[in-house]
């Protein structure tokens, strides 16, 4: 069992950084941190071992006899993790294995694009797996870790699992040009909780994030009336709403034919908006498991343009 005396190797590093630069800037610089957080890891590391490490002064900084024959024991610890590092960095490369999970809107109107660009970058298609389901199923196959990585819809990152945004979404209530509310195209957050909708099932991104929103605005939860009907794909609810079987509330991003073939209208809610943010899952650590896993995930970033990274 190793001591609680035994530095660490980021500690270790700091330290021969400082030794090589004679700096703790330019050290932090090199690392790739602050110069504050320099300060706190080398405080740290003395204070763990009783002894003085580094005499630091305006003009430059510099190793203590303990400092120096610390660096000597550590040398040859650095070289062996460097050597691991590079070997370990190797191993997840080969393991090109990719599972994925995604929910609905994401699967159809998002995860095309994401798949081809990895491709284009020289990843082998033949070893990713996908998964189409709802926000639900996707948060329970990535917490079973059946999958490496998922996509979900919602208002807020589900509890217990790794979350990076990587989009806003905006979801409106479309009616056929039939329906009534087609002439006004405006109607109140209470006139939609009562009226009965063509929705997605039980466990969809979208019908959480309608009745997250109309209950932030005032109302009733349990005004919130049942579906007129549940249905499985987007495609067949916007079908549905076409059909005027009963109004809808999904994704923008799915409705655009059918506004520019006008077989749907959109309706404005007063004072409301349903706004959901589309992102990354996975189970542990700081970033997904395996080397493909984080290529992809990379690849969904640049090309939604996210902005930094928010992670929970």
């Amino acid at each position: 069992m190793l001591s609680d005396s035994l530095p660490d190797l980021r500690a270790l590093e700091l330290l021969e950084a400082v030794e090589r630069t004679s700096s703790l800037t330019l050290a932090a610089a090199e690392l790739g941190v602050t110069q504050q957080a320099v300060s706190l890891r080398l405080r740290r590391l003395e204070q763990r071992l009783g002894r003085s490490l580094v005499l630091r002064s305006s003009r430059s900084s510099h190793l203590t006899p303990a400092g120096e024959e610390l660096m000597a024991l550590a040398r040859p610890v650095l070289e062996a993790a460097r050597a691991m590092d590079r070997d370990v960095t190797a191993w997840l490369a080969a393991d090109t294995r990719l599972e994925l999970a995604a929910s609905l809107t994401i699967a159809e109107y998002f995860l095309p694009t994401w798949i081809s660009a990895f491709v284009k970058a020289g990843h082998d298609s033949q070893h990713l797996r996908s998964r189409a389901t709802n926000t639900r199923e996707v948060i329970r196959l990535v917490s079973d870790e059946e999958v490496q990585l998922g996509f979900v819809e919602g208002a807020a990152p589900p509890p217990g699992l790794r979350y990076r945004f990587l989009a806003d979404d905006e979801l409106s209530v479309y009616v056929s040009p039939d329906h009534p509310w087609a002439e006004s195209r405006r109607i109140s957050g209470w006139t939609l909780a009562k009226t009965p909708l063509v929705t997605r099932e039980e466990g969809s991104g979208c019908r959480a994030v309608v009745a997250r929103a109309l209950t932030e605005h005032g109302v009733d939860r349990t005004l919130l009336v049942q579906p007129a009907l549940e249905l499985a794909s987007n495609t067949a609810v916007l079908e549905s709403a076409a059909a005027n079987v009963a109004p809808a509330v999904i994704s923008t991003c799915t409705a655009v034919g059918y506004l520019e073939k006008r077989r749907l209208v959109r309706v404005r809610v007063d004072r409301v908006s349903f706004r959901r943010q589309l992102g990354a899952i996975w189970k542990q650590g700081s970033q997904p498991p395996g080397f493909a896993a984080r290529a992809f995930l990379e690849t969904a970033r640049s090309i939604e343009k996210a902005p930094a990274a928010q992670l929970h």
